[in-house]
């Protein structure tokens, strides 16, 4: 037996024990489910917000890049990481704040930070759902903490306590500004843009767009989605950066004067375009590449304006004993619950939201689903990395809300981690979580090292399942 068999066993047995404990020690409560907040008028009330978020002290002290292994130290800034906010109501009825930050990703215990910071304007304002939409950029610090040098937190507290504020700032700026006028959603494909590394190949390759125009005549504001890993930098970056999506940002501004906000889509397993061997000018393509098609977007549909959103928090099974310990060592944020279902008997708790803007059904999810899990295309038992068939898996959560253009946003107000579908999810044989398996036909499985497990997918279309239903739909 190895010194990594040994670990694996460890921290495995240490996260059952721990979970004993707390098994004696807490009750449990089961989740309420929680109501639908709708809200209708005549036009939309739409407002914007953006600010740098960079620590005055990154030459005086260590901080970590996140997303490409840990122990990582910046050394110089390409460009800033930003924070931006849109408010999104109708007329003066109330809404919901939608936020985009250029981080890796924030754990759901900072975003209820945020939120109770937020709490009294938000009751002010009928508030019904503030939303931190990570772009999941791997050049920017670590916000999760395990990219610092282990076992440590890679987050730096007072960095964090920046990050947190410029976010509610943004917020209250964003309703603040807002101003009367339109919204409008529209599409366009953008196959050059991704590259799926891993079987099954499932690429949705839709670029979209939510445009509000203001009836004054204002700076219009647009919120884009596409499912792509900001990882184009590469892993032997050492500068901070919003990646890609800083040159998408400059591609429009170039040609037009718009306020911007971007989120991912369902990213397991997708990387950018490969468009160049040079790390640095395959960034700037990606994002040339995305501006010009959100710029080149000509079939705009107006949305009616009523909103309907539902957030529902749920327990999520943790299987991963690896990411178990390391919550357990406070490396990053979080909190424990004693469960019945899956290998360790812990849980967290974690949401996800359902929001409809006219028609169109949004859904913001935690961690980074593969798209097979949001829009079918699984193996078959003939080629899945199992042998099993895809009747194991979840129904894909296209099928459950009956609707082929549900929009994604992943990496949304928690950090959970890879959703992989049951007929493709491969462990080490002895050291699960902790280094990469191999399937029967000898690919290699790094996604699940870094997921909560092999009920993760089930769990996510469980819930949003229910969550349909309380929609009434």
């Amino acid at each position: 037996m190895s010194i990594a068999d040994i670990a694996a066993s460890a921290v495995r047995a240490i996260s059952i024990s721990s979970a004993k404990k707390l098994k004696r020690k807490m009750k449990v409560h089961e989740i309420s489910k929680h109501n639908v907040h709708t809200f209708k008028g005549e036009k939309f009330k739409v407002g914007f917000s953006s600010c740098e978020v960079m620590p005055d002290d990154l030459n005086e002290k260590t901080y970590w890049i996140a997303g490409h292994g840990p122990g990582k130290p910046i050394e110089g800034v390409h460009d800033p990481i930003t924070v931006n906010a849109m408010w999104i109501g109708c007329g003066d009825n109330g809404g919901v704040m939608m936020i985009s930050a250029d981080i890796i990703g924030l754990t759901r215990i900072e975003v209820a930070k945020v939120r109770d910071m937020f709490s009294e304007y938000s009751m002010k304002i009928n508030c019904k759902s503030l939303n931190i939409c990570c772009t999941h950029n791997h050049a920017g610090f670590d916000t999760v903490g395990y990219w610092g040098k282990l076992p440590r937190t890679g987050k730096n507290p007072a960095y964090m306590d920046k990050l947190l504020n410029s976010i509610v700032k943004v917020s209250k700026e964003a309703y603040e500004n807002r101003t009367e006028g339109d919204l409008y959603i529209g599409t366009t494909n953008v196959p050059d843009a991704q590259l799926d590394r891993r079987e099954p190949i499932v690429l949705h390759d839709v670029l979209t767009r939510i445009r509000f125009v203001p009836d004054n005549g204002s700076t219009e504001t647009w919120f884009l989605n596409f499912a792509a890993h900001p990882n184009t930098l590469g892993g032997d970056n050492r500068h901070v950066s919003a990646d890609y999506p800083y040159y998408l940002r400059e591609t429009i501004h170039a040609e037009k004067n718009v306020n911007i906000l971007f989120g991912i889509g369902a990213i397991g397993a997708v990387d950018p375009g490969d468009f160049c061997e040079d790390r640095k000018e395959r960034t700037r393509l990606q994002g040339e590449c995305l501006g010009n098609a959100a710029l080149s977007i000509d079939n705009d549909e107006k949305v009616e304006c009523n909103i309907s959103v539902l957030r529902q928090p749920f327990y999520y099974p943790v299987d991963n004993g690896v990411l178990a310990f390391l919550a357990m060592l406070k490396v990053m944020s979080s909190k424990r619950y004693p469960c019945d279902k899956g290998d360790l008997g812990l849980a967290l708790k974690s949401e996800m939201t359902y929001m409809k803007l006219g028609n169109q059904k949004i859904l913001l999810l935690p961690g980074e689903s593969f798209p097979e899990t949001v829009y079918g295309g699984y193996d078959s038992a003939e080629k899945s990395a199992t042998g099993k068939g895809p009747e194991i898996n979840p129904t894909p959560l296209v099928e459950i809300a009956n609707d082929e253009k549900l929009l994604v946003f992943g990496v949304t107000n928690d950090m959970t981690g890879y959703v992989v579908s049951p007929n493709d999810f491969t462990l080490h044989k002895t050291q699960p979580y902790l280094s990469n398996g191999r399937d029967r036909f000898d690919r290699s499985h790094y996604h699940e090292t870094n997921s909560l497990g092999y009920n993760a997918s089930q769990t996510l279309a469980d819930n949003f399942k229910a969550m349909v239903e309380i929609m009434g739909e």
